[in-house]
């Protein structure tokens, strides 16, 4: 079975965080000015795209993505559709036949339109705090969204205080629900509150 791609592209200018910095990516050496290769350089926050939340996003003592648990973030993961247009609740996810170690994925109406080329939209599905603590209680352990945020501080506190790992940014334009194979590997990056990813799948 091929792996899929559920990572975000990132580009010049792409959507970002209101509030983090914007994305840039600039030529500093040029083969075509006469340079032996060509360099690029690229400047952004840590939450750009497909990324990984670590604990010190949310939990001032929490640890950072160098520190990121990375079983949490490989095996076995639930791919759900969810049709909610703002929260997904806690009657969205209790049907879900969970065990403790699983990990859940959402795909949701964000991932109908191409978001990261499109300025940030602040109407996004995100997790609500109810959905977030029903899945602490069944033991889950890493929750992926397809925007940029998994949901208000309420969920982070809740979703990271239980040591649940966070995928933010997820690409699932092209996925369908089912039982895959994960792969996620966060840049192991020092003293820093979350870090890109990239992300692969395969149906299991």
């Amino acid at each position: 079975m091929d792996w899929l791609d559920f990572t975000t592209t990132i580009t010049d200018g792409m959507a970002y965080w209101p509030d983090n910095a914007p994305v840039h990516i600039k030529r500093t050496l040029s083969m075509a000015d006469g340079a032996a290769a060509n360099v690029s350089e690229i400047s952004m926050s840590v939450h750009t795209g497909t990324h990984v939340d670590a604990p010190l996003h949310f939990l001032a003592d929490g640890t950072d993505a160098a520190q990121l648990d990375l079983s949490k973030l490989m095996g076995p993961a639930l791919l759900v559709a969810v049709n909610s247009e703002k929260f997904i609740s806690r009657a969205d996810v209790e049907h879900l036949q969970l065990k403790p170690g699983s990990r859940v994925l959402f795909k949701t109406r964000n991932s109908a339109r191409e978001w990261s080329t499109e300025p940030f939209n602040p109407d996004f599905v995100r997790v609500g705090a109810d959905a977030a603590a029903w899945l602490q209680e069944q033991g889950v352990v890493c929750v992926g969204v397809d925007y940029l945020s998994v949901g208000d501080a309420q969920a982070h506190n809740i979703l990271l205080g239980a040591g649940i790992s966070v995928i933010e940014g997820l690409a699932l334009q092209h996925a369908e629900p089912g039982e895959y194979e994960l792969l996620c590997l966060p840049l192991k990056i020092k003293g820093v509150d979350g870090a890109p990813a990239r992300v692969l799948a395969r149906r299991r």
